[in-house]
């Protein structure tokens, strides 16, 4: 499959980068006219201190530009309403942040049940059209919903938790989902990941160090969320595991610092998630970026070599 398969596609694509390229600039004076800044964590690194005040809830916009360009190349509306709920949920999120003065928004189990809430519809869509299995086997359909619930709030989550570092979560992203053209060489795939990477590539002109804006929950939640339906739409649970490992590893350090801190009273890493270990040994974030991705990319390709036709 290439470009010139489909044109059309092609022009809509080229279309979504240059709009978002365009918009953002303008959208970033608008939000510092307005003051609406990100509110850094008092627990997180001191390093970070200088990015307080810089305009967050980016993902606005490449959520929108994703939303009209996905309806012009005609992706499944699963998918699109997916974006819209999941970006509804980071942008109350962010909201809330910006109106409190305070770096959390909605508290955590007001977020999760509404990412509870809306799974639950995309694993009724999503049966509509596949079996009711998990990792090629079959399951009962309510396992499948636990299964779907876990899976895409899960992965919304992990995508926030990595969102900790200019650029981090928007390159992981990028180097999660491309490989997914590898196994999947369909117009129609082409579409689907180019419909929201080509507004990420442009968010993230102005979102590498030091960042110009952020993406907020508005747009980390939306991304894990999107990337894990349309893996449960292509029955590709164990791909997406492989294609998505630096999310894993970042929710998994958090799970682990946890649970020891509660169970020792001693922490595994400086500070979790462990991006912010990097960060504390004297890492640049611009090396924890390009190792993160490159790592993600490289596992990922390994484990698409093997599923390739």
């Amino acid at each position: 499959m290439t470009l010139s398969a489909d044109p059309i596609a092609a022009i809509i694509l080229a279309v979504e980068f240059l709009s978002a390229l365009v918009i953002y600039p303008k959208y970033i004076e608008y939000m510092r006219k307005l003051k609406l800044g990100q509110y850094i964590r008092e627990e997180g690194p001191d390093l970070h201190n200088y990015k307080a005040g810089t305009p967050t809830a980016g993902g606005l916009v490449f959520i929108s530009v994703a939303i009209l360009g996905g309806l012009a190349l005609k992706i499944p509306i699963e998918l699109i309403l997916t974006l819209v709920f999941y970006g509804f949920i980071g942008f109350l999120d962010d909201w809330v942040s910006i109106k409190k003065k305070r770096a959390l928004g909605l508290r955590a189990w007001q977020k999760l049940a509404l990412q509870f809430l809306f799974s639950i519809w995309i694993a009724y869509r999503v049966l509509q059209f596949r079996q009711s299995m998990i990792f090629g086997i079959d399951v009962p359909e309510w396992v499948f919903y636990v299964f779907t619930m876990l899976l895409v709030s899960g992965y919304s989550n992990a995508t926030n938790l990595t969102d900790g570092l200019d650029g981090l979560a928007g390159w992981v992203f990028v180097t999660s989902i491309t490989p997914f053209l590898l196994i999947n060489r369909s117009v129609e795939d082409f579409r689907v990941v180019g419909a929201l990477l080509m507004p990420i590539l442009a968010f993230l002109v102005f979102n590498t160090r030091p960042a110009k804006i952020f993406m907020g929950d508005t747009g980390s939640l939306a991304l894990g969320a999107y990337i894990s339906t349309y893996a449960l739409m292509k029955s590709q649970e164990l791909a997406l595991i492989f294609f998505t490992s630096i999310f894993l590893i970042e929710t998994l350090s958090v799970i682990l610092q946890v649970s020891s801190f509660k169970l020792r009273g001693k922490r595994i890493f400086r500070m979790a998630p462990i991006h912010h270990h990097f960060e504390l040994l004297g890492w640049t974030e611009e090396k924890i970026v390009g190792v993160f991705s490159a790592y993600n990319l490289a596992i990922a390709m390994v484990f698409a070599s093997f599923l390739v036709k």
